[in-house]
């Protein structure tokens, strides 16, 4: 590994904000697979990639992954947010008051303190709670989760998008 990128990550390791997501048992087909973490302008940028993302309609799923595929060049599905001071910020992947399968009203924007976060091992727990894996800092009563721990690689959405991505 070169110096820098060795330097860039035990950085983020030791000053990072440490964080468990939470994810629902319902959805563990489509669970997350990779974890990237790059810090810059005092911003941390997270990003979070799932095995897929399942329509809640089978055979709308069918046309949502080739749609995805179009689009995006993956079918994984790539969700980031930012920690900023203290506050998580959520720009376009907040479940909000969400159910987990609805399909409308889904991407919305939050700006969050740590302090409204649930915290494990002085660890923030980050909730996916949508079948589209929208995030927030509370969990859906009645819905099951299992707890996610990881240690991000060193990367940007920019860069997860090189990787995952057929368009490369």
């Amino acid at each position: 590994m070169h110096k820098a990128l060795a330097l860039i990550f035990i950085t983020s390791l030791v000053f990072g904000t440490e964080v468990v997501l939470m994810f629902p048992k319902i959805d563990l087909d489509n669970s997350p697979i990779d974890f990237y973490s790059i810090k810059y302008g005092g911003i941390e940028e997270i990003t979070v990639v799932f095995k897929d993302e399942d329509y809640p309609n089978k055979f709308m799923d069918i046309m949502y992954d080739a749609y995805r595929m179009m689009k995006w060049g993956r079918i994984e599905d790539v969700e980031t947010f930012y920690i900023k001071g203290n506050t998580v910020i959520f720009p376009d992947d907040y479940s909000g008051d969400a159910t987990f399968y609805q399909t409308e009203n889904l991407h919305n924007h939050a700006e969050i303190p740590i302090t409204e976060f649930q915290k494990k091992s002085g660890k923030i727990l980050v909730y996916v709670n949508t079948w589209n894996h929208m995030f927030s800092n509370k969990a859906i009563s009645g819905l099951e989760y299992i707890p996610f721990y990881f240690t991000p690689k060193v990367g940007s959405r920019e860069d997860v998008e090189r990787i995952y991505s057929i368009y490369k």
